[in-house]
C-alpha cells in the first residue's frame, strides 16, 4: 500500500501529490497565525491583517485536500493516522484551527467566530488524540523508540494548549463563560503533563540512542515550541483570572509554573540554534523546502508572543526586545520557507 513519504523520523518529506501528502501540513496554518498575533501585538495591524487573510486561505485550501485525500484514499489517510510517526502530525489540524481562531479574535474582533473554532478545535482534539492513542497502543508490533519518536510528537503538547490558549482568550465573551475558562484550566495542565513525559523520551532518544544530522528535522524545534504555548496558555489563563476576583487563588499558582515553561523555552533556544547550525554547515545536509519546517516557524513565532505575553502580566517589560526579535525571526524565516513552497511546482522532482 502507498505511504506518506515520512517512514521514520529523519526522512525529509518531498512528494505532494494528493494520494502522499503530508498530513501535517497544516502547520503552515500554525505558523503564518502566530507568525500574524506577533505583528499584531507589535502594532503592526495592517501587515497582521494581510496573514490573516493568508491563512484563511490556507485554512480552506488544507481542509479541501483532507477531505478529498480521505474520500480518494481512505485507506492510505487511515494509515497514516495510527502510524507511529505520521499519525501525530494530525494533531496539526487542531492548533492550526486554534491559531486561526485566535487570529481571529484578537485581531478581527471575531469574537462568536473563534468560539465555535473552539468548538471545533476541542471536538478534533478528542477525535483525533484519543484514536491515535488507541491504535498505538492496541497495535502489533510496536516500532522502536528510534524509528518513532520525534519533535513532532510534541503536537500533543501543542494541540492541548492551543485548545487553552484560544479558550482563554475568548472566555470573557464566550457562551458559558466559566466552563470554557475551566475546560482551558484542564487543557493548560493536561498539557504540561504531556511535555513532561514525552520530553524526557526524546531526551532519551538525543542521549543515548544514535543521532545522525539527517535526523536532527526540523520539528525538533517544537522542543521548545511545545513549552513555549504552556508559557502562552499561562499567560492568557493568568490574565482571564485577573479579571474574577474569585480566581485570584489559582491566578498566582499558574504564573509561577508559567515562568518555569517560559525559562525552560529559553534555554532550548542555543541549543536549537546550534543543532541547526551543525545539521547544515558542519554535516553538509542540504537547505532544501521540506513542510516540516513550519514547524520551525511556529515555535520561533511562539516564543515571540509567549515573551510579550509573558513580560505583560508580570511587569518584566526588559523582556520586551526578546519577542521583538524572535517576532522578526520568525517573520523572516516564514517567508524563506514560503519562497521555498512557491517554487515547488517549478522545481523537478529526482
Amino acid at each position: 500500500m502507498p505511504q506518506t513519504q515520512l517512514s521514520t523520523p529523519g526522512q525529509p518529506v518531498t512528494h505532494t501529490s494528493l494520494e502522499n501528502f503530508f498530513p501535517g501540513y497544516f502547520a503552515l496554518v500554525m505558523a503564518t497565525g502566530i507568525v500574524s498575533i506577533g505583528l499584531f501585538l507589535w502594532k503592526y495591524p495592517g501587515l497582521s491583517k494581510v496573514l490573516l487573510y493568508c491563512n484563511i486561505f490556507f485554512y480552506l485550501i488544507l481542509w479541501i485536500i483532507l477531505i478529498a485525500r480521505t474520500v480518494r484514499y481512505p485507506l492510505i489517510v487511515w494509515n497514516d493516522l495510527h502510524h507511529a510517526g505520521r499519525g501525530v502530525t494530525f494533531l496539526t489540524l487542531v492548533a492550526g484551527n486554534n491559531v486561526l481562531g485566535s487570529q481571529l479574535a484578537l485581531i478581527n474582533g471575531s469574537v462568536n467566530t473563534a468560539f465555535a473554532f473552539w468548538v471545533l478545535g476541542l471536538v478534533l482534539w478528542l477525535l483525533l488524540l484519543y484514536t491515535f492513542f488507541l491504535v498505538n497502543i492496541l497495535k502489533e508490533p510496536k516500532p522502536s523508540l528510534e524509528n518513532s519518536i520525534s519533535g513532532a510528537w510534541l503536537l500533543i503538547v501543542v494541540s492541548t494548549e492551543s485548545v487553552a490558549v484560544l479558550g482563554a482568550i475568548i472566555a470573557n465573551n464566550s457562551p458559558a463563560s466559566g466552563l470554557v475558562a475551566f475546560v482551558s484550566l484542564c487543557m493548560y495542565m493536561i498539557g504540561g503533563m504531556f511535555y513532561f513525559v514525552l520530553i524526557g523520551l526524546i531526551l532519551y532518544r538525543w542521549l543515548f540512542l544514535s543521532m545522525k544530522a539527517e535526523t536532527i528535522t526540523p520539528p525538533y524545534w517544537i522542543n521548545m515550541g511545545a513549552v513555549a504555548i504552556i508559557s502562552l496558555a499561562g499567560s492568557r489563563l493568568v490574565m482571564y483570572a485577573r479579571g474574577h476576583d474569585a480566581l485570584n487563588h489559582w491566578a498566582n499558582f499558574v504564573e509561577t509554573f508559567t515562568m518555569f515553561f517560559w525559562s525552560f523555552a529559553s534555554w532550548w533556544i542555543p541549543l536549537l540554534f546550534l543543532m541547526f547550525a551543525y545539521r547544515h554547515f558542519v554535516a553538509k545536509v542540504p537547505l532544501k523546502y521540506d513542510p516540516q519546517y513550519w514547524s520551525m516557524v511556529f515555535p520561533l513565532g511562539m516564543y515571540g508572543v509567549c515573551t510579550f505575553t509573558y513580560a505583560s502580566i508580570t511587569g518584566f517589560t526588559f523582556l520586551k526586545p526578546i519577542s521583538a526579535l524572535f517576532v522578526v525571526i520568525a517573520l523572516l524565516t516564514w517567508i524563506i520557507v514560503l519562497i521555498g513552497l512557491l517554487r515547488l511546482p517549478f522545481i523537478k522532482e529526482k
